[in-house]
């Protein structure tokens, strides 16, 4: 993505006169800051989604339900052998 907004800002203003790379390396640093900037946000934001997901799922779990019983074919033909 980096190499995207070189080519597109800088590269392109890079052989033109000093003003035009002047800009171009604005236009390059502010997309770039804008990019680091919006990933940083996202990432805090994920990761405290994350959290209050966790510590909120936590508050209401109980455990009282039915216990896992996975299905196994060995129990079902042990418990018809035993019942014949």
């Amino acid at each position: 993505l980096a190499t995207v907004f070189w080519e597109k800002a800088m590269l392109s203003t890079i052989n033109s006169n000093f003003v035009a790379a002047f800009i171009g390396y604005g236009i390059f640093a502010g997309v770039t800051f804008g990019v680091l900037l919006m990933m940083d946000v996202l990432e805090c934001f994920l990761h405290a989604l994350r959290l209050h997901w966790v510590e909120f799922q936590n508050k209401f779990f109980a455990a009282d339900g039915v216990r896992f019983a996975p299905y196994s074919f060995k129990q079902i033909i042990d418990e018809h052998s035993a019942a014949s």
